[in-house]
């Protein structure tokens, strides 16, 4: 039966259910907490494609419960959207997008239901939340972990799960659609020093279509190394994957085997110098795979699309000065090779933050990136901070980007963007921020102009984020993760409540 794992998940988690239950009874000292987490968000936004059609409105909800005692805890997350947009599939009544029981101890780790999963820098496999994005992909299945003073052993097996209505106004597509993912694998780690450690990893990965054969299967093996002691004031981080894979591109061929795929990331820094020296290395090479975020070794405005066939190196240095240390400079160099492309890439950047009196801090960021014959941008920035009265500042930040893409084709193409926004902080719980946005290079129907007003309000239970206005798109980055977002013109109310 198709659904058997299911009813074996669910028996085990009743099972375990059932067992804290007569804990609970035989050990009143136990402590138990719950928790409530409720996300809500209401929007209203034009369609950047047709401004003519009427607004969509929706309402997308998701809450979360989780509880726990003494080693034991588990959580469910339930959903829901509506959406007036004429489409019914796009209603979601109400889902269980997540549930998840473990049990925690000293050495043991035991994990039911859905967890994420991450081997090293997330070049091999990455599984991860990001709530900016609508991004919260788990592995619905089982794990565990075994760790003392001088190992770890870890192992893992199911399938991957997505959110079906992501509570985000940019949800990125989660690449599950139709087809199901089954993942296998597994991970061995030995400290050899206190604060040095090699790792192990493996994992199987099928992908299959919905009613079809399996038309994609992957096998990745890799090695990590991390250091902290070896040399005084060095870090060093060293990975390399390989990866065997499989793709059919129809359901009535078979598996034809692809050429064989590697993936190395390196990193060392030294800090006893004057300057901070970081020096890194990236070297992807046929890596197509979907689940996972390498280091990009960019800057958060670059949109680097390629992470599967480019080798890249970076040089950074980094000083700070004055009584305070409060006074930094610094400066970067990246160069490499993009196969995609088939262009070198050369990528200089300078920084300073330093302060202006006692209330007054400054951060100043430029750069020139290119690739010739393909593209070129140029890139600065302007940050200060100014404090107003007892906890209260105003915040500046401009910023200029100048885009010319196809370079060497009959019709280029430029893009000219400038941003202005000025933030005031009334309190730690409370902000108003006005943006401004002037894209010279636009059509006319795209628009030129780009105003906008947000409030944040926050408190030990509630988060709260207002904004009503227009902002132009473009890349839009978070916690390393960055997408190419629509233009948007509405508004949306965001809230968070935690108990």
């Amino acid at each position: 039966m198709k659904n058997r794992p299911y009813i074996f998940l669910l028996s085990a988690l009743g099972s375990l259910t059932l067992f804290a239950a007569e804990i609970v009874e035989e050990s009143s000292s136990w402590p138990f907490t719950w928790t409530i987490t409720d996300h809500s968000l209401v929007t209203s936004a034009k369609d950047p494609g047709d401004p003519t059609l009427p607004a969509s409105n929706v309402l997308a909800h998701q809450t979360v419960l989780g509880a726990e005692l003494g080693s034991f805890s588990t959580s469910l997350a339930f959903s829901n959207r509506f959406s007036q947009t004429g489409d019914p599939s796009q209603n979601k009544p109400i889902l269980l997008d997540k549930k998840t029981l473990s049990g925690e101890w000293e050495n043991w780790e035991i994990r039911l239901g859905d967890s994420h999963q991450e081997f090293g820098r997330g070049i091999a496999l990455a599984l991860f939340n990001n709530p900016v994005f609508g991004v919260d992909n788990t592995l619905e299945g089982g794990s565990f972990k075994y760790r003392d003073s001088v190992i770890e052993v870890s192992a893992f097996g199911g399938k991957v799960n997505a959110l079906q209505a992501p509570v985000a106004i940019n949800p990125v597509d989660t690449l599950m659609q139709a087809r199901e993912v089954r993942l296998l694998g597994g991970a061995l780690s030995g400290n050899l020093t206190g604060q040095t450690k090699i790792t192990a990893h493996y994992h199987l990965t099928e992908s299959q279509p919905d009613g079809k054969p399996i038309n994609k299967k992957y096998k990745t093996v890799g090695m990590s190394f991390e250091s902290r002691d070896l040399i005084s004031g060095v870090e060093t981080y060293l990975e390399s994957n390989f990866m065997d894979w499989e793709a059919s591109t129809s359901s009535k061929k078979p598996l034809t085997k692809k050429p064989r795929a590697y993936a190395s990331f390196a990193s060392m820094s030294y800090s006893d110098l004057a300057f901070k020296t970081k020096l890194e290395f990236k070297d992807y090479r046929n890596f197509f795979y979907d689940f996972q975020r390498p280091p990009t070794l960019e800057e958060e405005f670059v949109l680097a699309t390629n992470n599967s066939d480019v080798t890249a190196g970076r040089l950074g240095m980094e000083g700070r000065f004055g009584e305070e240390r409060t006074t930094v400079l610094g400066a970067s160099y990246l160069t490499g090779q993009d196969r995609e492309l088939d262009a070198p890439i050369y990528h200089p950047l300078v920084f300073s933050k330093f302060k202006l009196g006692s209330g007054i801090d400054l951060e100043l960021k430029g750069g020139y990136r290119w690739m010739p014959e393909k593209n070129n941008l140029v890139h600065a920035s302007l940050k200060t901070k100014v404090k107003t009265q007892k906890g209260q500042y105003v915040e500046l930040e401009l910023r200029r980007q100048n885009l010319n893409q196809a370079i060497t084709s009959p019709i280029p193409i430029r893009e000219e963007r400038n941003v202005a926004r000025v933030t005031y902080t009334f309190s730690e719980k409370f902000n108003l921020g006005v943006g401004y946005e002037h894209m010279p290079t636009n059509i006319a129907e795209l628009g030129n102009h780009f105003v906008n007003g947000s409030a944040t309000y926050t408190t030990s239970w509630l988060t709260a984020r207002a904004f009503m206005g227009q902002t132009s798109g473009g890349t839009q980055c978070s916690s390393g993760v960055c997408r190419q977002v629509p233009p948007y013109t509405g508004a949306y109310l965001e809230t968070t409540l935690t108990f």
